[in-house]
């Protein structure tokens, strides 16, 4: 009987080819590339989770149509095109761009090392701290607080409806708030109707004055100013600090000549023509 081998005692002719089958039911090998990788062309489905415990690397692109949850950091060299939401536990750090079609739902930190520009519009339901310089092409819509510590660089328009509070610096913009003169048809003088201002805290305020109505070089608008402190200012608590016609236009502006506590607006009107005043009053400190 001829002396063959059972058994292969030379290690480098252990070899085994793997095969499997297609979607058709054909056998077909597993192919490598020149590295001994296994080499995938098609797509990978997976029923279940998947748990690696090393980095994963993708140079190319990524098409997920379902929802990804990712606990540790990720790292994508390429683009990744997703369909559906994607929700992330952990921080994000993106070195490329970043294109979202639909809705993103971030519970951790997202930094960014280059800039961010966003072409559409962003809506954001809480708070955003930006730190760096930010660039909107679009609109942005924002519900709740807004807390920049950068600048903000804005090529559109911002449309704001509620207030907006800056560190160290405050805006008020009031009016206009009406005064009717000389309903009877007769000289008439006296306060308009708002009051008077507080102007002590204001660093700068400007009264502006509009007049509805004929005859404004008959009318005179004066300034006073009181320093009366802790109580309401009467008339006799006024002193006069400039005064102003319509003859040259239907505005005039004040400002402060004298700085004390409260300022008001003072109308002395020797014609025979009714009108309205409208008053604006604009401060900063």
């Amino acid at each position: 009987m001829p002396n063959y081998k059972t058994f292969q005692d030379y290690a480098d002719s252990l070899r085994v080819r793997i095969y499997g089958g297609d979607s058709t039911g054909a056998i077909q090998p597993l192919l490598t590339n020149s590295s001994g990788m296994m080499n995938i062309t098609g797509t990978v489905g997976t029923s279940g989770s998947v748990a690696v415990s090393g980095p994963v690397e993708i140079s190319g692109s990524v098409a997920v149509s379902g929802s990804v949850a990712v606990s540790g950091p990720l790292q994508i060299s390429g683009s990744v095109a997703v369909s559906g939401p994607v929700e992330i536990s952990g921080s994000v750090a993106v070195s490329g761009s970043v294109a979202v079609s639909g809705p993103l739902q971030i519970s951790g930190n997202v930094a960014v090392s280059g800039p961010v520009e966003i072409s559409g519009s962003v809506a954001v339901s809480g708070s955003v701290a930006v730190s760096g310089p930010l660039q909107i092409s679009g609109s942005v819509a924002v519900s709740g607080p807004v807390e920049i510590s950068g600048s903000v660089a804005v090529s559109g328009s911002v449309g704001i409806s509620g207030s907006v509070a800056l560190s160290g610096h405050s805006i008020v913009d009031s009016g206009p708030l009406q005064t009717s003169i000389n309903i009877g048809g007769l000289t008439e003088s006296g306060a308009f109707t708002e009051g008077s201002y507080d102007i002590l805290g204001y660093t700068s305020w400007t009264l502006a004055v509009k007049y509805s109505g004929t005859s404004g070089d008959l009318l005179t608008i004066k300034l006073q100013s009181s320093a009366l402190s802790g109580g309401t200012a009467t008339d006799s608590d006024y002193v006069f600090d400039s005064s102003k016609t319509f003859a040259s236009g239907s505005w005039v502006l004040f400002t402060a000549g004298i700085n004390a506590r409260y300022a008001r607006l003072y109308y002395v009107d020797t014609g025979e023509s009714s009108g309205t005043l409208l008053t604006y009053f604009q401060a900063q400190n």
